[in-house]
Parts: C-alpha cells; sequence; structure tokens
C-alpha cells in the first residue's frame, strides 16, 4: 500500500509523516457527510494514526472501502484531516484535499527521516466508531 497525505480542513496545511512519526492529527472517516469513524494521534503516511503500542489503528471499515470513498469523486465521502492545533470539536463533513507533496513538506524536507517539524507525540491516541459501519 502506498502513502495518503491530506491538507488540514482548518488550517490548509499539510498533515506531515515520515512514516515513522507524524503530526498529532484527527482523521474522521465519512460517509455522506456523516462521520463514521474518528481517530486521533500521530500521523503514520497510511492513512492511519500510530495507536501508541508499535502499530497504527486501523479503519473498522475494510480498507478497500475506505479507498472508494476517498477515490469516487464525492466531496462528502473519504477521509477528512484536522491537525490537533486546529481541532475545535466541530467535525467536517467533507473530505480533505490530498497533499500534493506527499506529507514530506513542502521541499520534501522529510525525504528518509524524522524532523523537528513533526509536532509532539500523542500520548492517548484513540480509535471510535460513531455509527454502525457496513
Amino acid at each position: 500500500m502506498g502513502c495518503f497525505s491530506f491538507i488540514c480542513k482548518e488550517s490548509g496545511e499539510a498533515v506531515l509523516s515520515s512514516s515513522f512519526d507524524g503530526d498529532a492529527v484527527h482523521l474522521f472517516l465519512l460517509k455522506n457527510g456523516q462521520v463514521i469513524e474518528h481517530m486521533y494521534g500521530n500521523y503514520d503516511s497510511y492513512g492511519n494514526v500510530f495507536n501508541g503500542k508499535g502499530g497504527s489503528f486501523e479503519w473498522e471499515m475494510d480498507w478497500n472501502d475506505v479507498c472508494d470513498l476517498m477515490f469516487d469523486g464525492d466531496n462528502s465521502s473519504g477521509i477528512a484531516a484536522i491537525l490537533g492545533v486546529y481541532y475545535d470539536g466541530t467535525p467536517p463533513t467533507t473530505k480533505s484535499d490530498d497533499d500534493p507533496n506527499q506529507g514530506w513538506g513542502e521541499h520534501g524536507e522529510l525525504m528518509g527521516s524524522t524532523s523537528e517539524e513533526i509536532g509532539e507525540t500523542v500520548e492517548n491516541p484513540y480509535h471510535f466508531v460513531s455509527v454502525e459501519v457496513e
């Protein structure tokens, strides 16, 4: 599976990840404008967040179905990302734009290593399912 990258819905900034650590981010899986799953933690480059136990959370929805939502052309379905420092508790209703720099920073500054641009480690990452996933 390749890397996925997103632009924060609130700030317009890229969600950065070196695949070993990443920005603190809220990820929302949307279907028809409704949040069906929500994750919070450090971004892992692969459409999830690290779980704090040496792995990453996975969406309850089958990954192929998540990808279908991300790429079906419906702006109200897919993954929405909001960097932790910008999240005010209001869930999004539309998905995030893709980051053309693949989460490596504007000039690829994270390529192959971690960076000081990556924020603090989320101490209590979480994942919950908002509604029953089909």
